[in-house]
Protein backbone atom coordinates (compact mmCIF):
# COMPACT_ATOMS: atom_id res chain seq x y z
CA UNK A 1 0.00 0.00 0.00
CA UNK A 2 2.86 2.72 0.88
CA UNK A 3 4.50 1.67 -2.32
CA UNK A 4 1.39 2.60 -4.42
CA UNK A 5 1.17 5.85 -2.42
CA UNK A 6 4.78 6.71 -3.17
CA UNK A 7 4.17 6.25 -6.88
CA UNK A 8 0.70 7.91 -7.23
CA UNK A 9 2.64 11.18 -5.16
CA UNK A 10 5.93 11.05 -7.86
CA UNK A 11 3.33 10.88 -10.63
CA UNK A 12 1.47 14.09 -9.37
CA UNK A 13 4.66 15.96 -8.89
CA UNK A 14 7.28 15.99 -12.05
CA UNK A 15 10.39 17.34 -12.47
CA UNK A 16 9.41 20.73 -13.83
CA UNK A 17 7.12 21.41 -10.99
CA UNK A 18 9.54 20.97 -8.16
CA UNK A 19 10.69 23.93 -6.59
CA UNK A 20 14.05 24.96 -8.16
CA UNK A 21 17.20 25.55 -5.66
CA UNK A 22 17.83 29.25 -4.85
CA UNK A 23 21.46 28.84 -5.94
CA UNK A 24 20.63 27.55 -9.63
CA UNK A 25 18.02 30.36 -9.71
CA UNK A 26 18.80 33.59 -12.04
CA UNK A 27 17.73 37.21 -10.49
CA UNK A 28 14.48 37.51 -12.52
CA UNK A 29 13.51 34.36 -10.52
CA UNK A 30 14.87 35.24 -7.15
CA UNK A 31 12.70 38.65 -8.10
CA UNK A 32 9.38 36.73 -8.46
CA UNK A 33 10.01 34.06 -5.31
CA UNK A 34 10.67 37.27 -3.32
CA UNK A 35 7.33 38.82 -4.39
CA UNK A 36 5.36 35.12 -3.69
CA UNK A 37 7.01 34.74 -0.19
CA UNK A 38 6.24 39.06 0.59
CA UNK A 39 2.52 38.16 -0.50
CA UNK A 40 2.19 34.18 0.74
CA UNK A 41 4.53 35.06 4.27
CA UNK A 42 3.60 38.76 4.70
CA UNK A 43 7.28 39.75 5.09
CA UNK A 44 11.24 38.49 4.76
CA UNK A 45 11.64 36.93 8.38
CA UNK A 46 11.74 33.16 6.90
CA UNK A 47 14.92 31.01 6.58
CA UNK A 48 13.75 30.61 2.63
CA UNK A 49 13.30 34.33 1.83
CA UNK A 50 16.89 35.28 4.16
CA UNK A 51 18.16 33.11 1.63
CA UNK A 52 16.60 34.66 -1.68
CA UNK A 53 17.64 38.16 0.06
CA UNK A 54 21.45 36.99 0.37
CA UNK A 55 21.20 35.39 -3.67
CA UNK A 56 20.26 38.49 -4.77
CA UNK A 57 22.97 40.04 -3.24
CA UNK A 58 25.15 37.71 -4.95
CA UNK A 59 23.78 37.68 -8.04
CA UNK A 60 23.96 42.14 -8.34
CA UNK A 61 27.03 42.26 -7.07
CA UNK A 62 28.35 39.73 -9.80
CA UNK A 63 26.80 41.94 -12.65
CA UNK A 64 27.98 45.13 -11.55
CA UNK A 65 31.53 43.59 -12.09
Amino acid sequence: MAEQEKKETQKETPQSQRKKKINKMNLEEIEAQLQVVKEKMGGFDSLYAQHLLRRREILLAKSKK
